[in-house]
This record gives C-alpha cells, structure tokens and sequence, in this order.
C-alpha cells in the first residue's frame, strides 16, 4: 500500500506555486501521503512529530521523517520512499535471539545493546522537535533540497514550531504550502473514492435501521445506538477502521438529551461515516407520524433548491456560481433574506468532514472531474424543523454522480 499522492499533478502545483517541495506535518496529511498512520506522537498534534518531503522533481522519491517507534511499519506501508527516524518518550526493546541462555532481563539488555545506541541515550517526555528537524535537514541534504523553497502546512503548524523551524533550516525558504496541499486533495484517486463509497453505503444502511426501528419515546441516543448497530454489521469483515460522527437534532426546537420523541417531532440525522480515514457526509430527514403541513413544505423547498443547485454542479461552473443558484432558488419560493455561507463542501481525510472547497459565495474554484462534494440544503427553522438535505457527489465528465441511494424525500417514523 502506497499513500494517494498524485506526484504528476502535486509537480504541476508546485511549480505553479514556486516551490521546489511540499513538507507536510498535520497527522492526516501524513496519512495522505504514506497511508501509515504518523503514529502516537502526532496524538499532540504539534509539528515534528513526523514528516512527509514530496519533492517537486519526481526523479527524487517521496522522504519520510517519523517516529523510532512506527518506523518499520512506515517501511511497509512505503517500500520505495526514503525513511529517517528520530526517537520519541516510547522504549521498545527487542530480544536477542542468540543469547537464549540467558534470563530475560538479560535477554532485553543484549536486544537494547543490539541497538548500539550512544552511552548517553535518553528519550525525551514526549519528542523533540529540533531532534526531528534535524532528521529533516539530512534528508533535504540527500535530496539536494538543503536552500529550496519549501511549502508547508501552515494552516496546521503552531506558530511556536514555525519559529524554531525557521531557525533550525536558516538557508530554505518556507512558505505556506496549504493551498496547494488543498487542491491537491481536492481530485481523489479511485481509492478514495472507494473509501468515501464506502462510508455512504455504510451510513445510508444505519439510516435504514434507524428509520424501520425508531419510535416514539425514544432519545437521541437510542436513535443513534439504533444508526450504530447497523452500521458496525454492515461493516463487519471490513479491513478498514470506521468510526461515525452523528449530529441529531430532535424536535421543532432542538430537544436535549434525555428528551423523548413524541409525535409530530421531526429528526434531522447527519451523519459522517469515516473508513480508512476518509470521512463520508451525508444526511436525511424524517417525522415521527405524519408531517405538519408546514414541515412537509419546508422540506419541499430544500428538495426543489437542491434540485437547482444541483443541476449547476457540473464541469466548469464554479462553486459560487452553484451556491448563488441556490440562493436564488430558495428566494423564488419566498425565503428572500435567508442565507447560508456555504451550500456544501469537499470531503476526504481531516479532522472534520467539511474540507476545502467550499460552494461558498465567495468561491471562484472551477468545478473538475475528480472531485467529491457533498452538496447541501439545511434549513434550520426553530420551532418548526432543522431539516438537512444532503448527498455526497462524485464529479465526472458526464456530471455529478450520486454516491446515495436513498430517496431524498422526508420520511415518516412510524
């Protein structure tokens, strides 16, 4: 298994940006590029913890910088990229196998001796930063990189480590490489469309369940225990890890948790469905009973404005021109003063499901084939419903590709 760097298209961004390489430090860009996890030490979420080189020039390999403790897994998660290591706050000591006459202690002692470590060894509390920059500067030395220009991801370094990297690598030049590491994720390889499949399938089978077994007097959590359950039996046999993010809202006015549902409440359920890292969005909407008049409308009008947004999402258009056409929906059925800042957003590997980029106003981002996009209508209307209609799209010559296949009308509970 290799990461999901494009390097012929990461090399086109580079040179358009000016860089010669992108060093890249957030866990889940590390994730991006070696599909190896950047292992505890990036749980602090600090820079140094690990690092990816992905050179603009791709006759040079992809460096790693990571972790003593996770670097043979990196190894094998990356057979033909360079990996340097530093050491971190976690001993792990081998056995010696040819010592086997001796007790185990003294068995440990010859394993750690194996590893002919200098006599003033010592691991730091946590990890050094200066330890793993300095792995860092003998790999830009390898790579001829040692006064290149740099693209970093800024938007995740502390401005604390920025200054001691500065410091450390005084002849490169650094800059904010997240632009770039941005549009390079925006177009997903088939494996990570696959993963975001994934993660729908598994969602709209936990929207099943819930929808068939949820009842009156129930709470959110046993509607999300309900949404749960089957997802973890529709992902069973799965190599990948999976872990669900759900936002509920209960009720006209949002209900705390220990309330009930009682009938005539209406159910918005968003749901993020993470496999292998990439986290799928989408959501549904439902009433226990039979909708009010009104909330049945107000469903109708996202149904209709997601209808026009989404005959405008298509090669060529840019994302503001999508979310303008939404707005201008939802004014023509009388909601002339609502506004929301985006109408939907990109999604992959991150701390959150919403990604760069967003169909926001503002956006002058071209559509391309390659994208995914979740694409959105929320209308939260207190006292009467927070709906969200929301489907997650793959975007293809032919034009966008729904990845859901549940209807999107509102639904009734029982």
């Amino acid at each position: 298994m290799t990461g999901f760097v494009d390097r012929q298209r990461a090399a086109e961004l580079m040179q358009r940006a000016g860089i010669a390489a992108l060093v890249l430090s957030a866990p889940e860009a590390f994730h991006y590029a070696t599909a190896a996890s950047i292992g505890p030490a990036g749980l602090f979420r600090r820079a140094g913890a690990g690092f990816v080189v992905i050179p603009a020039g791709q006759d040079l390999p992809i460096g790693v910088v990571v972790a003593d403790f996770n670097a043979e897994q990196t190894r094998r998660a990356m057979p033909e990229a360079v990996v340097r290591s530093h050491p971190i706050w976690i001993e792990s000591a081998p056995l010696d196998p040819g010592v086997q006459d001796l007790p185990l202690a003294g068995r440990i002692e010859a394993g750690l001796a194996s590893l002919a470590r200098a006599p003033d060894f010592a691991r730091p509390a946590t990890f050094d930063l200066a330890g793993s920059v300095r792995q860092l500067q003998a790999m830009l030395l390898d790579f001829g990189l040692e006064r290149a220009t740099l693209g970093l991801d800024l938007d995740f370094i502390p401005a604390a480590d920025f200054v001691e990297m500065q410091a450390l690598l005084p002849d490169c030049t650094m800059v904010d490489g997240s632009a770039v590491l941005d549009r390079l994720r925006a177009i997903k390889s088939q494996r990570e469309v696959d993963l975001l499949q994934q993660g729908i399938f598994l969602s709209e089978a936990g929207l099943e369940r819930l929808q068939v077994d949820a009842m009156a007097g129930m709470g959110q959590a046993d509607l999300i225990a309900l949404y749960r359950k089957s997802v973890t039996e529709a992902a069973a046999g799965l190599s990948h890890p999976v872990v669900t993010a759900e936002y509920v809202t209960l009720g006209a006015r949002a209900k705390g948790a220990d309330a009930r549902a009682v009938a005539g409440d209406p159910l918005k359920c968003d749901m993020v469905c993470t496999v292998g890292g990439y986290a799928s969005d989408m959501s549904r909407n439902f009433t226990f009973g039979a909708p009010s008049a009104d909330q049945a409308e107000l469903h109708a009008i996202a149904e209709r404005a997601f209808e026009d947004g989404l005959a405008e999402l298509v090669l060529g258009n840019t994302l503001g021109h999508v979310h303008r056409i939404a707005t201008e929906s939802l004014a023509l059925q009388g909601l002339r003063s609502y506004r929301r800042g985006h109408f939907g957003h990109g999604v992959g590997q991150s701390v959150f499901s919403e990604q760069w980029p967003f169909i926001e106003a503002g956006s002058d981002v071209v559509i391309e084939a390659g994208m995914v996009l979740a694409f959105e209508i929320p209308l939260y209307i207190d006292g009467l419903a927070s709906f969200n209609l929301e489907d997650q799209f793959l975007i293809t010559a032919d034009g966008p590709v729904a990845m859901n296949r549940l209807p999107r009308r509102l639904e009734v509970i029982g």
